[in-house]
């Protein structure tokens, strides 16, 4: 494969992904609230995906995740594109808790999952070598330098930085656009498990995650502008970091 080509193939793997990161996850029937992982939710207006950079972000993490846990350097390297072509600013939310406890005297803190795109460009190109491909590490830290350094290009969604206690429920009231797909992910360290709950303000579940991973996204398309509830459900016995992106 030549030079040219490889780069087009890293330009792919981010590009075709991005459809996935569109596909819409809701709320499960009353019947099912109890459990389960994701449905479908009503449609809303349409989107290519094109704008929706909480889920180009949520897919990178994914990527990540997947990339160093199969030594794949287009995995890895499709999660730095990702990272390196779209952002959003840090946007603090005000939270309250529910039950749990508090972390045990001394804990330490489980660090935030923060990727970006210098790292895992640099660790695509170290496993590409690691499977004896110069070729394919070269192209993957020339993509890095046309990339990195680059001023960031900001999307339209936030991003807030928390702790939740063990087995303690974070609780945010957030406000989303009618008539187009809402999206909130929250990303831990791919070792602890974080539960995602959406409720409307009537106060019926609108859309869950619980796959037992430490990304969960859920999609959902309001018929008007509202104040939603988001429940960060820490299932585990460590003091957990995590982000919540949310458009």
């Amino acid at each position: 494969m030549s030079f040219k080509s490889i780069l087009r193939v890293l330009s792919l793997s981010a590009a075709l992904a991005l459809p996935q990161a569109a596909a819409v996850k809701a709320a499960p029937s009353a019947a099912d609230a109890g459990g389960g992982t994701r449905g479908e939710a009503a449609p809303g207006k349409p989107r290519d995906g094109s704008d929706d950079v909480v889920g180009k972000l949520s897919l990178a993490a994914r990527l990540a995740v997947q990339g160093r846990k199969a030594n794949s350097p287009i995995e890895l390297a499709a999660a730095a594109e990702i990272y390196a072509t779209n952002a959003v600013k840090d946007a603090k939310q005000d939270k309250t808790s529910e039950g749990g406890a508090a972390p045990a005297a001394g804990a330490e803190p489980v660090p935030f999952p923060d990727f970006n795109a210098a790292d895992l460009f640099a660790e695509a190109a170290a496993s590409a070598r690691s499977a004896s491909d110069e070729t394919l590490a070269a192209a993957i830290e020339q993509r890095a330098r046309n990339l990195v350094s680059r001023p960031p290009v900001y999307g339209r969604g936030g991003r807030h930085r928390d702790r939740v206690n063990p087995h303690t429920t974070d609780v945010y009231k957030i406000r989303f656009r009618g008539g187009e797909l809402a999206r909130a992910t929250v990303i831990a360290d791919d070792g602890y498990d974080l539960d995602l709950f959406v409720y409307g303000d009537d106060g019926a579940l609108v859309a869950y995650a619980n796959d037992g991973s430490g990304i969960s996204v859920c999609s959902w398309a309001p018929d008007s502008t509202r104040i939603y509830t988001l429940k960060v459900n820490n299932t585990t016995d460590s003091f957990v970091g995590y982000l919540v992106y949310t458009n």
